[in-house]
């Protein structure tokens, strides 16, 4: 199926056709962009999770080894992994909110403290621009692919490890420190 995307303003026109494969994740990784200029302020302003978020179930599933159990910050470092699958490099606190909901779990009441503390304290993300924007550096990708048992091949391409099949967070280890 053949997809086009357009959205104009008066200094800028932005255009994505092509298959449906190609243009989702380009559509995907534009979307925040366009929910700031038209001044959707957050995800749920602009209707149901983007299709990249209600596929993290199934990543969780497929993905996350049963015998991994994340801390809170453990898992949202995993949420942030997980967007960078579908090339949403930049988050925010909402897109982290949008995973939780989508995975059934309760959202953390000091959601932002947490950011925080990945950011200044474990050094696992960077300010990605604005105030609020967040994106993984190298060390929070080298944490969530050790988490996930992941190893880097002598070419840099990070190859799965064997191991047991995945398990769905339990809620109550998630609040854990």
């Amino acid at each position: 199926m053949e997809v086009v995307f357009r959205f104009s303003t008066a200094a800028l026109t932005i255009e994505v056709a092509g298959p449906e494969g190609f243009a989702r994740p380009h559509i995907e990784f534009l979307m925040p962009y366009v929910r700031r200029v038209t001044g959707a302020a957050t995800a749920a302003d602009a209707g149901p999770a983007p299709v990249g978020l209600q596929n993290i179930a199934a990543w969780w599933n497929r993905t996350v080894p049963a015998t991994a159990n994340p801390s809170l910050q453990d898992t949202i470092l995993l949420f942030a992994y997980y967007m960078r699958t579908y090339r949403k490099t930049v988050f925010v606190s909402e897109d982290i909110r949008r995973c939780f909901s989508v995975m059934g779990l309760e959202e953390p009441k000091s959601l932002l403290q947490i950011l925080g503390t990945l950011k200044r304290e474990h050094g696992f993300l960077l300010n990605a621009g604005r105030r609020g924007e967040y994106m993984m550096n190298v060390t929070g990708i080298a944490r969530a692919r050790a988490m996930l048992g992941e190893r880097r091949d002598g070419d840099g391409a990070a190859a799965p490890t064997a191991g047991p099949g995945p398990k769905a967070p339990d809620a109550k280890n998630l609040f854990r420190d």
